[in-house]
């Protein structure tokens, strides 16, 4: 019976150490949890209104397709090549997207479209070239020439005749 009776206590005392812990650690988390919501909102991700490394990093380049085509520039996996098209000249950063130029979105998935864009935006593609416009007002945000060399240093428009 002595024995029960120390086994007893000492569980006791065992739960009273683990709510002790749970206690404490509950306390710590809803003080780091309090410190967090009064942080401005620089400290949490803002959504982004232009291309990324990412979304160049997408597409591949320079792949061949079944039957031996070469492909400057789209989806291996997919079997999906993006060509050039008249249109891509046209398209400046920072002005409102051309009337004749239709602002439909991206007809497959790629990865350009995430959580860290700003909603507000819809990204297009027309031929080799990538396109963030905001809906309402046709206004190219951003342009991003997927046969550029990398990211930072987009390759000059070649001039192409309108069709």
């Amino acid at each position: 019976m002595a024995g029960n009776a120390s086994t007893t206590a000492r569980s006791r005392g065992s739960w009273r150490l683990e709510a002790g812990i749970v206690g404490a650690a509950a306390l710590t988390l809803s003080a780091f949890l309090s410190v967090m919501m009064t942080m401005p909102d620089t400290a949490r991700v803002q959504p982004i209104d232009h291309f990324i490394q990412a979304d160049y990093d997408v597409f591949d380049r320079d792949f061949e397709l079944t039957g031996g085509l070469r492909c400057d520039v789209g989806l291996a996996a997919q079997k999906i090549c993006l060509y050039k098209s008249p249109v891509e000249r046209d398209i400046v950063r920072g002005a409102p997207l051309p009337d004749y130029i239709p602002d439909l979105g991206t007809n497959f998935r790629v990865v350009v479209e995430t959580s860290l864009k700003d909603e507000q935006f819809r990204t297009v593609v027309y031929g080799q070239t990538l396109v963030l416009i905001e809906p309402q007002t046709r206004m190219v945000k951003d342009v991003l020439r997927l046969t550029a060399p990398d990211i930072v240093s987009p390759m000059p428009a070649q001039v192409q005749p309108k069709v």
